[in-house]
């Protein structure tokens, strides 16, 4: 009688496999795969289905109730970002590097909802009781309808949350939290992704909105299996440098408002606090009369952005010249130095050319090109830029500058942080009429802004 071969199958995908291996072939995921028998598989690709009762089918027009009711945490920026305030019923993951002010904000967040005689219950597998306890005085965050709870099995955690009357739960983080039914370690993928599953089916039963805070890896992807982003209602992201206090909170995914919505804050010894401007702060310390230095307004979801951008050409002291960028791909910078060479004869083959934007931000729109480009040729020719001037616009690969969307957003807030001059494509400028007090000056190439980069006043 022939013996049976042994079977694997990824957890994660259900991929099935004759060879064990550590990383399944076809997801990706580490440590997913698990031996089943050869009747396992079988049975379950042969189980029938009895005969049961249909689901009701609807019109879509007459499904009443498809609003599902908010509630703002007054933290007006995480408000922007959620799209209007928690809505109830909602898994929402967040993510973060360590240290950056993930759990600061949820504590804060714990607190003003709190304030608004709501019972919050915050579960935390990482810290005891005390060092919370530690964190919310710091903070000032201390508050008598806050429960903290210390607990990593999910069955108790489970039967807390059905028991009790809470109008939030936050969890930090699910990588600690393990399902005793589960025959694997706390944070591995089989637990990750049973355990959200079941706060998934947790939150839409009770209609109670939960939180929950998860590790990134390395690379700066959230940790564990991808179907866990795909589980949960919504992603956010919180980012930052570790060298600036400003920390960046972005929507990853949003099944109940947009994505394209940041929000700013800024780290102190006090928490988290909201930035009303942030165009101001990017720009208030801006050297005056210094060559390499531009303004360029930039759109990151519906809210623009007023950065710096800063170039250093100089001379090089190696065989191959440098190119070295904060803020920017750069690639992006290599692209347009080979336009610039090629199309207005500059020669950067003995310099090295630095790009950096302040502040700590990242921008990737093609709306910065033409920021980039004038930025480098101010260091190059050690030309100061007005401090009043601003330039906007992709630049093509054949030197032409192209137009950009939500033109008069940009120029709105250039108009109110006071700026006079601004250098922009003509293709934004056709139908268009703008405020006398604004010298708006259109190009439709590189060749017309060099020109009048160094001669208009």
């Amino acid at each position: 009688m022939a013996k049976n071969k042994k079977r694997y199958i990824c957890d994660n995908c259900g991929y099935k496999t004759e060879n064990w291996m550590g990383k399944c072939s076809n997801c990706g995921e580490w440590n997913s795969i698990r031996e089943v028998s050869a009747e396992e598989i079988q049975n379950s690709s042969n189980q029938r289905v009895d005969v049961v009762e249909l689901p009701e089918i609807q019109s879509l027009d007459k499904i009443t109730g498809s609003e599902k009711s908010r509630f703002p945490t007054s933290l007006t920026e995480l408000d922007r970002v959620l799209g209007g305030g928690i809505v109830e019923g909602s898994l929402i993951l967040i993510g973060g590097s360590p240290g950056i002010g993930k759990s600061t904000l949820i504590l804060q967040v714990a607190f003003l909802l709190a304030e608004q005689n709501k019972n919050i219950l915050y579960i935390t597998g990482e810290e005891s009781v005390n060092q919370v306890k530690m964190r919310a005085e710091r903070l000032n965050t201390v508050h008598e309808n806050i429960f903290i709870l210390s607990e990593i099995d999910y069955n108790k955690i489970n039967k807390i949350i059905n028991k009790k009357d809470f109008d939030l739960v936050i969890i930090d983080s699910i990588q600690t939290v393990k399902h005793p039914q589960i025959d694997s370690s706390a944070g591995s993928v089989k637990q990750i992704k049973e355990v959200s599953s079941s706060l998934f089916r947790t939150a839409k039963e009770t209609n109670l909105p939960i939180i929950i805070i998860g590790h990134i890896t390395k690379e700066g992807n959230l940790a564990g299996p991808k179907v866990l982003e795909h589980i949960v209602d919504s992603v956010l992201q919180m980012e930052g440098d570790q060298n600036y206090s400003y920390r960046i909170l972005r929507g990853l995914k949003n099944r109940f408002g947009s994505t394209d919505e940041m929000g700013i804050f800024e780290m102190n010894s006090k928490g988290l606090k909201e930035v009303k401007n942030p165009s101001q702060i990017f720009i208030s310390e801006r050297p005056q009369n210094a060559s390499g230095s531009i303004i360029v307004p930039i759109m990151d979801g519906n809210r623009v952005l007023l950065i710096e951008i800063q170039s250093l050409v100089t001379d090089t002291a190696y065989s191959t010249p440098q190119r070295l960028t904060t803020g920017i791909n750069k690639k992006r910078l290599s692209i347009l130095l080979a336009v610039l060479e090629k199309k207005l004869g500059f020669n950067f083959k003995m310099s090295d050319v630095h790009v950096n934007i302040t502040g700590g931000l990242y921008a990737s729109e093609p709306a910065i090109d033409l920021g980039i480009v004038f930025s480098v040729i101010s260091s190059f020719n050690d030309f100061p830029v007005d401090a009043k001037t601003a330039v906007l616009g992709e630049v093509g690969l054949t030197g032409e500058v192209r137009a950009v969307n939500l033109f008069d957003k940009r120029i709105n807030e250039l108009k109110k942080l006071g700026f006079k001059n601004i250098i922009v494509p003509k293709g934004n400028t056709k139908n268009s009429k703008f405020d006398p007090e604004l010298n708006i000056i259109s190009i439709k190439n590189l060749q017309e802004g060099l020109d009048l980069f160094f001669n208009y006043k």
